[in-house]
């Protein structure tokens, strides 16, 4: 296949890429391979955008925000089928307001700033012993049965209580939350049924509802936590968001919080129980885990990519394309780049360039909660080396994924380990 297309008649490849359905929704690598080998920039008529696999044009892509727009980095939900937009307009919701993944220069940078402070080191290290805390009530809650499912019992919970002390949503609350943040992503996947999307947003209009009482309560009584600096901003560091723009960046926010780091929290365990020598390396060695973890981050990065859109004509690996043209860059692909990444599907937590990886992106939309993220993940797992040092893979078990748009993640995580008879 040529190397070099005309986006006057787009190339498709042989067969089209749908994360959603098999074979890609479980292993879209094969596909990955066969995009960087032969048509690296790729049009894909399922999603409407062409697919950018290599890393190199990934990385020329995230360092050029003049030529490639984040605009269009994540669907506005308003974006959907009349029905859905018809349970917003009826309800008198607010209009889409700014999130910092969808946003360029110059209104980016209030904006980054005030996440750089929302998830600094001083918050995260606040948020340390309710990381050991919960860890450890999580463990104790299935330790006697002699098995269970890492991901309902033990990641899902403990990211979520996490991510929602640094929002700052009571603890009471957190499982209506995570609900509505289900729902966010539902009504930003395009291949959604709209029934459901209908379902969901009825549900979204509670949660701006809700998010609005948080609103009025912080300024009233800020505390310390996410929603109060949107809210109150910090004198000359940053200043205070609109309510439209509190709205959006809090819901973005609260998803990008949880199913990333849920997603590689059970993607580094899963990876060590397969290769055995790095889990028994861990339970001696706790310093080898946040390596672990950027290599898991590299070879199964937990967020597919997001989108761009071209604000000029211009060349990508080849091929001409017009201003307008919309492109979904595959980080998971790029990470997995021979070019790049020798031995790609080699587990190496020695990799000297493990640390290059996108699974956070680059350049200035680069994961402000990448931090936080890394440091839950080698709480969680340390814990479980530490106290679980048995553990294993259930007998049978094979992984399975969510249907996803956006995210990759494991659809559960099943383990057995020796009890005391």
């Amino acid at each position: 296949m040529s190397s070099t297309v005309s986006t006057s008649a787009p190339s498709t490849c042989p067969r089209d890429f749908n994360p959603m359905v098999a074979p890609d929704r479980d292993d879209p690598n094969p596909f990955y391979a066969d995009c960087r080998d032969t048509e690296p920039v790729r049009f894909s008529a399922t999603l409407g955008a062409w697919l950018v696999t290599r890393y190199d044009d990934l990385r020329t892509v995230v360092e050029d925000p003049a030529t490639y727009s984040s605009r269009n980095a994540i669907p506005s939900i308003w974006n959907n089928p009349p029905e859905v937009v018809k349970v917003f307009e009826d309800a008198g919701c607010t209009p889409e307001g700014a999130t910092i993944v969808n946003t360029d220069e110059p209104e980016h940078a209030p904006l980054r700033r005030t996440l750089e402070h929302a998830f600094g080191g001083r918050r995260i290290r606040a948020v340390q012993p309710l990381m050991k805390r919960k860890a450890d009530e999580l463990i104790d809650a299935f330790t006697a049965d002699g098995s269970a499912d890492l991901l309902s019992q033990y990641a899902d919970p403990f990211v979520q209580a996490v991510v929602s002390a640094v929002f700052g949503i009571p603890e009471d609350e957190v499982d209506l939350v995570q609900d509505w943040t289900d729902d966010q992503v539902l009504l930003w996947n395009p291949l959604a049924p709209t029934d459901g999307k209908v379902d969901a947003a009825r549900r979204m209009v509670e949660y701006e509802r809700y998010i609005a009482a948080l609103i009025e309560d912080r300024r009233a009584n800020p505390r310390e936590d996410f929603i109060s600096d949107m809210v109150h901003g910090d004198g000359d560091a940053f200043p205070p968001m609109s309510y439209s723009d509190i709205q959006y960046v809090f819901r973005g926010l609260r998803v990008a919080g949880h199913d990333t780091t849920r997603d590689t929290l059970t993607s580094t365990l899963l990876a060590m129980l397969t290769h055995r020598r790095w889990w028994e390396e861990a339970i001696t060695n706790p310093r080898i885990i946040p390596r672990l973890a950027e290599e898991t981050l590299r070879r199964d990065a937990p967020h597919r990519g997001l989108m761009r859109v071209t604000t000029r004509d211009t060349r990508l690996g080849g091929v001409d394309l017009p201003a307008g043209s919309a492109l979904l860059l595959l980080f998971g692909s790029g990470n997995r780049d021979e070019r790049t990444f020798p031995e790609p599907d080699l587990l190496d937590p020695d990799r000297p360039n493990v640390r290059d990886h996108l699974a956070f992106g680059h350049g200035i939309h680069r994961c402000p909660g990448a931090t936080l993220a890394r440091t839950e993940v080698r709480f969680a797992v340390e814990a479980l080396t530490g106290r679980l040092p048995g553990l294993a893979l259930q007998p049978g078990w094979e992984p399975t994924y969510i249907a996803s748009y956006f995210f990759r993640g494991l659809e559960e995580l099943r383990v057995s380990w020796p009890t005391a008879s």
